[in-house]
Formats: C-alpha cells, sequence, structure tokens
C-alpha cells in the first residue's frame, strides 16, 4: 500500500486546500487554478491505484458479511 498512500494524501490535501481558498482570501484565478489541478490530480490519483494497488484476496461471493460468524 505505500506507492498508493502519496497520492491518496496529495489529493486529499489539494482538495483541503481548494475548499478552504476562498476563505483564505485567494483570487478568482487562483481558486480556478486549483479547481482545474484538483481534476488532474484525481485522474492521477485513480490512475495509480489502479495501476499499482492490491486485488482483494476475498471475493464478494466468498464472504457475503464482514461481521457473518464462519463455520
Amino acid at each position: 500500500m505505500k506507492p498508493i498512500r502519496v497520492p491518496i494524501i496529495g489529493v486529499t490535501l489539494l482538495l483541503f486546500i481548494y475548499t478552504l481558498s476562498p476563505y483564505m482570501g485567494f483570487g478568482y484565478s487562483v481558486v480556478f487554478s486549483l479547481f482545474l489541478l484538483l481534476h488532474i490530480s484525481m485522474i492521477w490519483m485513480v490512475v495509480r491505484i489502479l495501476k499499482d494497488g492490491e486485488a482483494p484476496r476475498i471475493t464478494f461471493e466468498q464472504q457475503w458479511y464482514e461481521d457473518k460468524l464462519k463455520s
């Protein structure tokens, strides 16, 4: 999970900054630039997760509920 930690944290911080940018006194051009950068970074994050992420070991059919007792 180490390779995908950086994109997730980075995009989350960028989203947090974008959300607070109007209240921090940023100009319209900066807010619009963050808006565009956020969408590009979200696409990058999705590609990295799909490319470098690990497949689940248990399928949906093997385990229906997480709290179900195994017999």
